[in-house]
């Protein structure tokens, strides 16, 4: 299983795990504290909060696996 983790200064954010047959998703003791988070970042090239980016990590990894990109 490829298992990748978010982690932010004070702690694990959430870990996802994939094989081709499997994801697997667990929050970490941040994750509540992330998805509330209004401060403002760039990612690839938008301007979004630091819940919104995180979601959208969140969301680009599954995209991933259903087209069988991850867990290769």
């Amino acid at each position: 299983m490829k298992v990748e983790s978010a982690i932010n200064l004070q702690g694990m954010v959430f870990t996802i795990g994939t094989t081709p047959n499997e994801i697997m998703f667990k929050k970490g003791e941040q994750f509540e504290a992330e998805m509330a988070n209004t401060i403002e970042v760039i990612v690839e090239g938008k301007d979004m909060t630091i819940a919104e980016a995180r979601r959208k990590e969140m969301h680009d990894k599954l995209d991933n696996w259903i087209d069988g990109v991850e867990g290769e």
